[in-house]
C-alpha cells in the first residue's frame, strides 16, 4: 500500500495529495542537493494535473518501495537521474489525478466528460462556463477508480515545464529553515 496520505481529501497514489482548500502536495523522493528537484519533480505532476502553481508545495517522501528510483533500484539520489527517472511516472501520476477530477466534475454536473477541461487548479464545463476548483472535487474524485489508460500532454502544451517558475524551496533556503541531509 502507498504511504499514509496524511489526511488528504484526495490521494490517488503515493505522490499526490490534494486538500479541500485546493492545495496540492507532491511527495519528493530525491534529496535536494542544489539541483532543484524539490521544484522540478512537483512541476512534472503540476504540469499534467493542470494545477495552479501557487497552490503547489512539496514534502520529502518517507522511506517506501513506492518511491524507488527505477533507474538505480533504490530510494536514493545520484547519477543525475532524478528528473530522468521521474519524467514519465510523475507525469502519469498527474494525468491520472487530472482524469479522476474531470470524471468527478462531469458526474457532479451530470454532463459528458468530453465537455469538461482542466485549467489552473479546476475543472471547467465548456458549454456552460461552470467551474469547480480541485478542492471542491476531492471527496467525489477519491471514489473514482484510478484509470489504467491516460494520455500525457504534448510538450507544445506545456505551461510549466521548461518555463521559469518560483522555486518551492527558496524561502526555506534563504531563511535558513531548509534541512539538508
Amino acid at each position: 500500500a502507498p504511504p499514509d496520505p496524511g489526511g488528504a481529501s484526495f490521494a490517488p497514489d503515493a505522490w499526490i495529495r490534494i486538500q479541500k482548500d485546493g492545495s496540492v502536495l507532491v511527495m519528493v523522493d530525491r534529496s535536494e542537493m542544489g539541483q532543484g528537484v524539490s521544484t522540478a519533480l512537483p512541476m512534472l505532476v503540476a504540469e499534467e494535473l493542470d494545477a495552479d502553481w501557487s497552490t503547489v508545495r512539496f514534502e520529502y517522501a518517507p522511506a517506501h518501495d513506492a518511491y524507488k528510483n527505477p533507474l538505480n533500484l533504490g530510494q536514493l539520489t545520484g547519477g543525475s537521474t532524478s528528473v530522468m527517472a521521474a519524467w514519465v511516472p510523475l507525469r502519469e501520476a498527474g494525468a491520472r489525478a487530472r482524469a479522476m477530477l474531470l470524471s468527478a466534475a462531469a458526474a457532479t454536473w451530470s454532463v459528458p466528460e468530453s465537455e469538461c477541461v482542466t485549467a489552473s487548479g479546476g475543472v471547467v464545463h465548456q458549454p456552460s462556463g461552470r467551474r469547480l476548483g480541485y478542492g471542491a472535487l476531492t471527496e467525489r474524485a477519491a471514489r473514482v477508480p484510478v484509470p489504467t489508460r491516460i494520455s500525457l500532454k504534448n510538450p507544445a502544451e506545456f505551461r510549466l515545464i521548461g518555463k521559469a517558475v518560483p522555486r518551492l524551496d527558496l524561502t526555506a533556503m534563504v531563511t535558513g529553515r531548509a534541512v539538508y541531509g
